[in-house]
């Protein structure tokens, strides 16, 4: 019985890195939406995340198997309900890239030519932070999980420098105000993503330790 159930406790972890991968294709996909003139790679975006609510469909369901098939310990049962936070998480980075996608695709139809360095470096952390929070998880590393966590500073300064720029741009270029606004949103949908990403780290964190973290 406990064999199976480790087997089981395997497979879920697979759903995780697997639905985690989906999420970081996601994001590397909608960022280069924003530099590309051709639509395609935004509404590929769009189709991938869709493809995430399966995901988390088949995860959710493995986690209610799970606890109610078997009688997990302590430890087994920190880990199917941190998957099932997880994946909450997870499903909603990937609805926030649908959203850039969403935006990246009225700006390409704007002839929209600017698109910030930092917009491009904020999405690569990003996605970065959404790695190495499910490898956390599924290595038990709660240092790799603080590591992550302590990541959400670089983000938030990015997203200060971000708006900072778009701000000064509209005071020069009232012409450039609802591009700049787009890209301000944008930015803010990134920081979304990477304060989802701290909340995996910290559920892996509690999967180790057993105490939230806040």
């Amino acid at each position: 019985m406990r064999k199976t159930f480790d087997a089981e406790l395997q497979e879920l972890n697979y759903e995780m890195i697997n639905m985690s991968a989906a999420a970081e294709d996601a994001i590397d996909v909608v960022t280069e939406s924003l530099s590309s003139s051709d639509d395609a790679a935004a509404k590929a975006a769009i189709e991938m995340t869709r493809s995430m609510d399966q995901m988390e469909r088949d995860i959710e369901n493995r986690c209610l198997r799970l606890l109610l098939q078997q009688q997990p310990v302590a430890r087994d049962l920190r880990t199917i309900s941190a998957a099932l936070k997880m994946v909450t998480d997870l499903q909603r980075i990937g609805d926030q890239c649908a959203n850039i996608a969403e935006i990246s695709l009225l700006l390409q139809q704007q002839k929209q030519d600017r698109t910030l360095l930092d917009i491009r470096t904020m999405s690569q952390k990003a996605s970065v932070m959404v790695k190495r929070s499910i490898f956390a998880y599924v290595n038990r590393d709660d240092e790799a999980a603080r590591a992550v966590i302590a990541l959400d500073d670089e983000i938030d300064e990015l997203f200060r420098t971000i708006k900072g720029e778009l701000v000064e741009l509209i005071v020069e270029n009232r012409e450039a105000a609802d591009q700049a606004i787009d890209l301000i949103i944008i930015a803010k949908y990134l920081e979304r993503i990477a304060d989802h990403a701290v909340n995996i780290a910290q559920w892996a964190i509690f999967c180790v330790t057993g105490a939230l973290v806040g």
